[in-house]
């Protein structure tokens, strides 16, 4: 602000002086930028100056000498010609040298060959005949593809990477029963000599043949569940016992057992003053209803999720099952309200379990 003169001032790169710039270059600068020649006198569009006239000249334009080398035999033709001259040349001496005989002579160079007239035009009937080459190759019917191969199997792999019979029945989907309503529980039959699931719905309990393992123990599960006949006195019963109708013994299901509690108000019915909770954290929580909504001990015994927990009918005792491969039975520090002994109670019949 203090120099008016700032904006139009350069620094020599030889002097380090300041140099203020005239009229006449910041006028050249402002035509560069616009594209312009910078010779303010330069006119690009003066007349053409026409150097070839129509007029019959006796010297050429430029006047120029002819070269030294068009009045010279070319040394590349005769290398490909040769001396007629020389004795190579007349004889076609196949050992003499190549400046001497010539390449074209001795063959080594030939000419090109002429190009064939084919024509344009072919015969669309050729391939209707058997015997013909066209004909040959219709006739000729390639092998089908074979079916690429599944998600279970990679191309071509080695027998060490196939699944055995063994792997292949290991949490493998093998069966899909569709029930019709939410699965609270599904439980197998303990026991070996019967192929039987339980599966628990709201009001129902539909007994399952899954039709999986051996043939005899699917035919002798089924032979022993239709050997049962129902009593000829009725009793007053919680359940009802069904046979499984013709569409249901065609997913697996053969007797259905009917009651009047649904899964939601079993699980919530009379639970208790105490609720242990196992999480896949590897905790076990303990609440206590009558004291705060918080748990009130939070036990990390297992080193893996806990799957399922379980209170003692009898006893103030609560197992946990994790997939550490462990079951750890925890004591409840309860009393009974009438008095105390229940400790004895428990100490005795731990001691004659173990005798």
């Amino acid at each position: 602000m203090e120099n008016p003169e700032y904006w139009r001032t350069v620094q020599d790169g030889q002097t380090g002086a300041a140099l203020p710039l005239s009229e006449e270059q910041l006028e050249l600068i402002r035509r560069l930028q616009r594209g312009n020649f910078g010779d303010v006198a330069f006119d690009p569009y003066e007349p053409a100056v026409d150097f070839f006239s129509h007029e019959v000249r006796i010297h050429p334009v430029t006047n120029r000498p002819a070269d030294k080398r068009s009045f010279i035999p070319s040394l590349v033709e005769k290398e490909k010609v040769g001396d007629p001259e020389s004795p190579e040349f007349r004889q076609g001496d196949p050992g003499g040298k190549a400046e001497e005989g010539g390449k074209i002579p001795m063959g080594w160079i030939q000419p090109r060959k002429p190009k064939e007239n084919v024509p344009t035009f072919y015969d669309l009937w050729a391939r209707e005949d058997p015997n013909s080459v066209l004909g040959r190759h219709k006739m000729h019917v390639p092998a089908p593809k074979i079916p690429l191969p599944g998600h279970a199997e990679s191309y071509n792999p080695p027998p060490e990477f196939l699944l055995s019979p063994e792997e292949v029945s290991t949490a493998r989907c093998l069966r899909s029963i569709p029930v019709g309503s939410v699965v609270r529980s599904v439980a197998w039959n303990p026991n070996p000599s019967i192929c039987l699931v339980a599966v628990a719905l709201d009001e129902q309990v539909l007994l399952v043949n899954p039709g999986l393992g051996d043939r005899l123990l699917v035919a002798a599960t089924d032979q022993l569940l239709d050997s049962w006949e129902a009593p000829e006195e009725e009793r007053v019963q919680p359940v009802r016992w069904i046979p499984a109708g013709p569409e249901e013994r065609g997913k697996g299901i053969r007797l259905l057992v009917q009651h009047d509690k649904v899964g939601s108000d079993r699980h919530s019915r009379d639970p208790g003053d105490n609720v242990i909770c196992g999480s896949y954290d590897s905790k076990l929580a303990w609440f206590d209803l009558d004291l705060s909504t918080r748990p009130y001990r939070l036990l990390r015994h297992h080193g893996r999720a806990v799957r399922a927990v379980a209170f003692h009918r009898r006893f103030p005792l609560f197992a946990s099952g994790s997939d550490d491969g462990s079951v750890i039975v925890c004591h409840g520090m309860v009393y009974r309200k009438e008095g105390q002994g229940i400790e004895q109670d428990l100490e005795y019949e731990l001691g004659k379990d173990l005798e």
